[in-house]
């Protein structure tokens, strides 16, 4: 088995994966699959296909318990923007420029081009994510809405395609013993909903993470759960993980673009709420100083593996920026 696999989920049904809950009747939905959605749906196969009597043997245990990553599915629409990343505050004309980065030491205010304010990211989707929304009811025998019972739920459409990677023993998830699995169910209402083909490629390598000199630069593409040596929650990765996966020295964190989130979740196996997770945002951005310029294949063993605590629920997952677009001359 190869250490990292990529795939590729094709919607052939809508799918929500709820977000935000709220007090009124809608219900936000994700507008990518979480990795922790992704390896719940990749677990219930195994149960389907074997019986829950799987969940104590030692294969499953290591598969979706060990130190594996369940990396997050995206679309190029649905990546954050770094939020390292500055853009124009109003809307920019075609001659200007629309991007200036910060971990690329671009400290502009202003748009060259038309003089306009420039801003940073929060971490905003960098393109627009189709999405549906329906909404249900239940009804009393007399045929009217039952009270507590009517919402509205957002929902991504069928035929979008999401990408991602496994790592590590998570990659041994995309097999029930020597059976390839093709189809899987994401999110609620799995009966109605949720169903998705799924194509793996175990030859594909990932991009390298960012090196600039001696320097990389990590971006997050999922939430990342940090601490620091006495168990509190902290907004920078752990020089001493890094310097281990990417086989130099970590020396310093020289730059820091961040946001605090707050990520919790449902555990469909026991029936009960995950604990909140006080985490960096996805789209937090560090240059890290290194002893010496990693490796290309330690970079790309970092970049499928990810950061931090967590990572088998889809925690700490990593993307390379894809190139900015130029302005028209």
């Amino acid at each position: 088995m190869s250490e990292y696999a990529r795939i590729t989920v094709t919607l052939t049904q809508p799918v929500a994966a709820g977000r935000n809950a709220r007090a009124d009747f809608r219900q936000e939905t994700h507008n990518h699959v979480p990795g922790s959605v992704l390896r719940g749906a990749l677990a219930a196969a195994w149960i389907r296909r074997r019986g829950r009597e799987v969940t104590q043997l030692p294969e499953f245990l290591e598969t979706f318990e060990g130190a594996g990553s369940f990396g997050p599915l995206h679309s190029e629409a649905s990546l954050p923007v770094p939020l390292s990343v500055k853009r124009h505050k109003y809307a920019a004309s075609e001659n200007c420029r629309s991007e200036w980065d910060a971990a690329y030491d671009e400290h502009a205010t202003t748009c060259d081009e038309c003089e306009d304010p420039l801003v940073f990211s929060k971490g905003q989707a960098r393109g627009r994510v189709p999405l549906e929304t329906r909404t249900t009811t239940a009804l009393t025998a007399e045929g009217v809405a039952r009270d507590g019972h009517l919402f509205t739920q957002s929902m991504l459409k069928e035929q979008a395609r999401l990408s991602g990677w496994l790592h590590g023993p998570a990659t041994r998830a995309l097999f029930c013993g020597d059976e390839p699995i093709h189809t899987l169910s994401f999110g609620s209402r799995r009966s109605l909903r949720g169903s998705v083909t799924l194509a793996v490629d175990t030859t594909a390598e990932p991009d390298p993470v960012e090196c600039v000199g001696q320097d990389v630069i990590l971006r997050l593409a999922a939430p990342a759960a940090f601490c620091d040596d006495f168990g509190f929650p902290a907004d920078q990765p752990d020089l001493r993980e890094l310097s281990d996966v990417l086989g130099v020295e970590a020396l310093e964190v020289v730059g820091a673009w961040t946001r605090w989130d707050e990520v919790g979740g449902w555990h469909a196996a026991s029936g009960l709420p995950k604990p909140v997770e006080r985490a960096v945002a996805a789209g937090s951005t560090y240059r890290i100083r290194c002893a010496e310029a990693p490796s290309p294949e330690a970079r790309r063993t970092l970049a499928a593996r990810g950061i931090g605590l967590r990572r088998r629920e889809g925690f700490g997952a990593l993307y390379v920026a894809p190139p900015r677009p130029e302005a028209h001359t």
